[in-house]
C-alpha cells in the first residue's frame, strides 16, 4: 500500500531548502555586512537576508517537492513562481562566489548585468501571471487560492510584492 502525501505540511526536505536559501542569501548579503551599519541598517540587512532567503529557497524547494517526494497535484502555480523569482538570485551567487574574491558585486558586469535581467524578467513573468490569476478571473476561481498549500500561497505572495524584489537587487547592487 503506497502512502499519499498531500504536501500540505512542512517536511525535512522543506527546512533543508530554507537552510539552502539562507546560504544564498548570505552570499549576497556578507559585502553589506562588512560596512559599517547603524542600528536601523542592521534591521534593514536582516530584513533583506529574510526576504533573500526565503525567495532563494524556491529553486531547492521545487526540486525536492517535484522530484524527491513526488507529490500528487504538484506544482501549483504559487510553487512555479516561487522557484522562478528565486533562479536570479541562484544564479548571482554562484557568479559572485565563483568571481575574484576583492571586487565589489557593482564592479563585476557579469554579476550586475545576470541580477538585473533576471530579476527583471522574473518581475515581469510574475507580474503577468499574477494579473491573470488574480484579477482577471472571477473572485470564486480567485478564492480557490486559500485551499492550496503553503508553498503555493507563499510563492503567489513573493510573486505579488514583486517591486521587494528590485529593490532587493538595489540593496545587493549598492
Amino acid at each position: 500500500m503506497e502512502r499519499i502525501d498531500t504536501g500540505d505540511g512542512f517536511s525535512v526536505l522543506d527546512g533543508a531548502a530554507l537552510v539552502m536559501g539562507s546560504a544564498i542569501a548570505s552570499i549576497h548579503v556578507l559585502r553589506v555586512m562588512r560596512g559599517d551599519l547603524t542600528g536601523t541598517g542592521w534591521v534593514m540587512l536582516w530584513l533583506t537576508f529574510a526576504w533573500l532567503a526565503v525567495t532563494s529557497a524556491g529553486p531547492f524547494l521545487y526540486l525536492a517537492r517535484r522530484f524527491a517526494r513526488r507529490l500528487s497535484d504538484y506544482p501549483r502555480v504559487g510553487d512555479r513562481l516561487w522557484a522562478m523569482l528565486g533562479i536570479p538570485w541562484l544564479l548571482t551567487a554562484v557568479i559572485e562566489s565563483a568571481g575574484p574574491g576583492g571586487t565589489e558585486p557593482r564592479q563585476n558586469p557579469l554579476f550586475a548585468a545576470t541580477l538585473v535581467v533576471g530579476l527583471g524578467l522574473a518581475c515581469l513573468i510574475a507580474l503577468g501571471v499574477v494579473w491573470s490569476t488574480w484579477v482577471v478571473v472571477p473572485p470564486g476561481e480567485a478564492a480557490r487560492v486559500e485551499a492550496s498549500p503553503w508553498t503555493n500561497r507563499v510563492g503567489l505572495v513573493l510573486a505579488i510584492t514583486w517591486p521587494v524584489q528590485c529593490g532587493l537587487g538595489l540593496v545587493v547592487l549598492s
